[in-house]
């Protein structure tokens, strides 16, 4: 099973260089979907080095301050894109509006940004420099055997954090605490996640009872997140040149009912269909025999 478990995690972290290899070329062309697979792609690596640390090669304090740079300024111009295209939706569902240009401008501003930032990033030879850098330290690193218990010990500590921050900040009933806590809820039941979906070939059927009720809380978590934002950047609109007030309480009144559903429906999902703990969805309940720490 060390064998085996070892060997899932490789192919896992192999998985995700190569999508970044296939898909940062693509940035240059403002390939908004390319943005996509290599945000996908570095939260899903992080995740499995963070989540199984000890267990993995852990990279060089260098070689993570670049990943760490390469995975925020791909979410600078993923969430800029995406921000735009769901402004532009809201304002395409109604006609009668006092400022439809000025509204359409900001919009239009947002995602030339966002293709402008991805376009610079896909010039920069930093990027493939990154993902040069942590294949080489994790192919460097020695290869332990892994035991399957140790894997379902490092889930269940993040498993753990998860919970801590729901019953923490994310219940909290100051506003922005929740909205804060919630936040942090959603990355870490995504790396909860993606940990768990680089060990479903050791862990069989059994870690589907992670995964499928993490994709249903993300979700949710991913559309309150994204209300928020919305919200605050039509408040940044604001005495902007040719905007309306009138438009922007509309547009701003839409997003918080957004966000009020989604942060109802996240209550009521985290109760009916919870993500269990993996001691008892992986049957684990002794303490796990760590592999030896690689460098």
């Amino acid at each position: 099973m060390g064998k085996k478990a070892r060997k899932a995690l490789e192919a896992y972290t192999a998985a995700q260089l190569n999508e970044l290899d296939n898909a940062l070329p693509l940035l240059a062309s403002t390939d908004h979907e390319a943005v996509h697979r290599c945000r996908l792609a570095i939260r899903r690596l992080r995740s499995v080095l963070a989540c199984y640390r000890g267990l993995v090669t852990k990279l060089p304090k260098p070689v993570r301050k670049d990943i760490r740079w390469l995975a925020t300024s791909l979410g600078e111009a993923r969430d800029a894109h995406v921000l735009a295209q769901r402004m532009r939706l809201s304002i395409d569902a109604q006609e009668s509006w006092e400022s439809p240009d000025a509204l359409y401008s900001s919009v239009g501003m947002l995602d030339s940004a966002a293709g402008r930032a991805a376009a610079r990033l896909g010039r920069k030879k930093r990027a493939r420099r990154v993902v040069n850098a942590v294949r080489a330290s994790l192919a460097a690193g020695q290869a332990p055997r892994i035991r399957k218990p140790a894997l379902a010990s490092r889930l269940q500590e993040q498993w753990d954090r998860m919970r801590e921050q729901l019953e923490g900040g994310a219940a909290g009933t100051d506003q922005a605490a929740r909205n804060t806590g919630l936040h942090e809820a959603r990355k870490d039941i995504k790396r909860l996640r993606y940990a768990a979906e680089a060990v479903t070939e050791v862990f069989g059927p059994d870690a589907s009872a992670i995964i499928q009720p993490a994709i249903t809380l993300q979700r949710l978590l991913g559309e309150q997140h994204d209300a928020v934002v919305a919200g605050e950047w039509l408040v940044s609109l604001e005495g902007g040149p040719g905007i309306d007030a009138r438009d922007l309480h509309l547009l701003v009144d839409v997003e918080l009912r957004r966000q009020a559903r989604a942060e109802g429906e996240f209550r009521r999902a985290a109760v009916e269909y919870p993500i269990p703990a993996p001691r008892r969805a992986l049957n684990f309940h002794a303490a796990a025999p760590e592999a030896e720490p690689v460098t």
